[in-house]
């Protein structure tokens, strides 16, 4: 009996000092304890995971803002580019718009022989858009301020020569030698000169020096000796 009482209680020890160990409350203990972990590396990963999310939507708000900015921009850049190319086109509409008609020519010389200090005068005109020239006293009168260009062409005898200027209101615009030295061929050549010139000033041709007697060649239908004028830019 003895034997078996001892036996009890060894058993009884055995299992109340394995218990702790054993038991359904330490399980639980060891399940909730995981249980808790999981939760807070799950409320930890959420945590990150809405963070990256808010940082993403933040950079996204950031670049869509840019690219409004950049589009507003852009459409600005093209109005204005729009705006300065219509005031360019109304500027050089403006300004063809100002510049008139204002030319003439006119050939056949008077004279075929040009002596020291007379003005020489083309007989025929060709056109006068403006009506500038006067075929009867070789002057030329401005009808509007501007910058001129004038040409004068003149033919001279086989070895004689002609000195000649383009001057207005007795300044000279340009001067030349003309002269024909081939002693075969009766040689033509051109000079033209640039002036601004205001309104209502006198431009003509005139002799400063010549050989003499007959100095210039005169053969309407096969060259022309000539005069011309042409408005190329007028003056506010």
């Amino acid at each position: 009996m003895f034997a078996h009482i001892v036996l009890l209680v060894t058993v009884c020890a055995f299992v109340s000092s394995s218990e702790p160990e054993c038991s359904r409350f330490h399980y639980e203990e060891k399940t909730l304890e995981k249980m808790i972990k999981t939760e807070i590396y799950v409320d930890k990963i959420k945590s990150e995971t809405e963070n990256m999310q808010q940082k993403m939507s933040d950079k996204l708000d950031g670049i869509q803002k840019a690219w409004k900015k950049t589009e507003r921009e852009l459409k600005d850049a093209i109005e204005d580019n729009k705006k300065a190319v219509q005031e360019i086109k109304e500027e050089i509409d403006v300004s063809t718009t100002q510049i008139p008609v204002v030319a003439f020519q006119s050939y056949f010389l008077k004279e075929i022989t040009v002596e020291n200090g007379q003005t020489l005068i083309f007989t025929k005109t060709v056109y006068d858009k403006g009506l500038g020239y006067n075929n009867g006293t070789g002057v030329y009168t401005t009808p509007v301020s501007g910058a001129y260009l004038f040409s004068v062409q003149l033919c001279i005898q086989v070895d004689k020569f002609v000195y000649v200027e383009i001057v207005h209101e007795d300044v000279t615009i340009m001067k030349v030698r003309l002269v024909d030295e081939g002693k075969t061929y009766h040689s033509c050549s051109t000079v033209t000169g640039v002036a601004v010139l205001n309104k209502g000033e006198r431009v003509w041709v005139k002799s400063r020096l010549s050989s003499t007697g007959e100095n210039i060649w005169r053969s309407p239908n096969s060259v022309w000796n000539s005069f011309s004028g042409v408005l190329i830019n007028k003056s506010d």
